[in-house]
């Protein structure tokens, strides 16, 4: 995946009208005869560690720090949200990707697709799905709703890049930063996995379980599941060290042969703790796959995995190293063999459960740590 920003986009950011509203300065991208659009870019992007100018999980000065696949996997946009308050009537976005993408094993929805959430004062509840048809995608995401100020969560592609994007209400409604400190208020938790992880194979982004933990623990979440490519690599944890963290989560047994999992986790864990001691960290052992259950073979290479992350886990323990915790991968999806799309990566039944399951452990944690 290639993600360009030309020379034309950033003339146009250059030469872009602003507005005033009562709710701040915000960056008018385009007017038609009933809306004004603003540059996402503007608001409060949350799940972005970086202060680049896009929406790209990595800092551009990682390009060839870590693995070329690794990097090409991090330009999608997966965990990034935007965050803005509005009392508009209508809201559409429109945002432009790489490519218009084509998945086996997921919905475009989830892979190209834009999802809303609205704070009801009492939990975000969902609104509607922008849904891609092409690399240009505009959507109306409320078409005549209540003209009540509201704070809003938008959740971008969980497989795709995103170049652009900006967000259209009506021309009399105010458009803003928060004024909620909602997800942005407390320190993030860094997750490091596979394309699980990434979001494989929610129905759209704010299902993805990252996201379901995010809202659930008023806190964002930064994202680096890496579709094939989360292999305990120390690259990555130099970049999850530079993240003033709550939290760090490894679970990249399902991307990792059993011969890499034990030396590269003992290194990766010494290394974000020789960065930030204070942080724990939290090994997944990674769940049983549906597919395998009739092979003969079984799930021999996940016991297999664990037994490897076991180890490095107990060593690191018994060798001094505080505040690091184990998670079994038994029954994070539950038993009933309904919980994936392909047999290994999980529909949304799975993502729920997942985060059900991840919920009590990190909550612990926290609370362990006093946050």
């Amino acid at each position: 995946m290639k993600c360009k920003y030309n020379f034309l986009l950033v003339l146009v950011s250059l030469i872009t009208v602003f507005t005033i509203s009562p709710l701040g300065s915000q960056e008018q991208t385009g007017l038609d005869d009933s809306m004004r659009f603003y540059d996402g870019q503007t608001f409060v992007i949350i799940g972005r560690y970086h202060d680049d100018s896009n929406y790209l999980r990595f800092p551009s000065k990682y390009k060839g720090v870590v693995r070329d696949a690794v990097w090409g996997e991090s330009l999608s946009s997966a965990g990034i949200s935007i965050r803005f308050r509005t009392n508009a009537s209508t809201i559409k976005v429109r945002w432009t990707l790489t490519e218009n993408k084509k998945s086996w094993n997921q919905s475009s929805s989830g892979v190209d697709g834009i999802d809303l959430y609205a704070y009801t004062g009492a939990r975000w509840q969902y609104v509607n799905t922008g849904l891609s048809k092409d690399k240009e995608n505009e959507f109306t995401l409320i078409r005549n709703g209540e003209t009540v100020y509201r704070e809003y969560l938008l959740n971008l592609p969980l497989y795709n890049c995103v170049t652009s994007l900006s967000i259209g209400v009506n021309k009399t409604a105010d458009m803003g930063k928060p004024l909620a400190k909602l997800l942005t208020e407390k320190k993030p938790v860094v997750y490091y996995g596979s394309s699980i992880a990434q979001g494989g194979s929610a129905s759209r982004p704010g299902l993805a379980y990252t996201n379901i933990l995010s809202r659930r623990l008023d806190r964002s979440f930064v994202n680096f599941g890496f579709s094939g490519e989360g292999t305990f690599d120390e690259s990555v944890g130099r970049a999850m060290s530079e993240v003033d963290a709550v939290l760090y989560v490894i679970d990249c047994n399902p991307n990792s042969d059993k011969k890499i999992i034990y030396e590269r986790a003992v290194k990766l864990v010494k290394l974000l703790k020789e960065k930030r001691p204070a942080v724990p960290i939290l090994l997944v052992e990674g769940y049983y796959y549906d597919s395998d259950f009739f092979e003969k073979s079984g799930n021999s290479d996940v016991d297999a995995r664990r037994r490897e992350l076991k180890k490095a886990y107990d060593d690191l323990k018994n060798s001094g190293i505080k505040d690091i915790y184990y998670k079994k991968g038994d029954g994070l999806k539950g038993d009933d063999h309904e919980a994936t799309i392909d047999g290994v990566h999980l529909d949304d039944i799975g993502m729920q459960r997942f985060a059900e399951n991840m919920l009590p452990v990190i909550k612990t944690i926290l609370k362990t740590q006093n946050n």
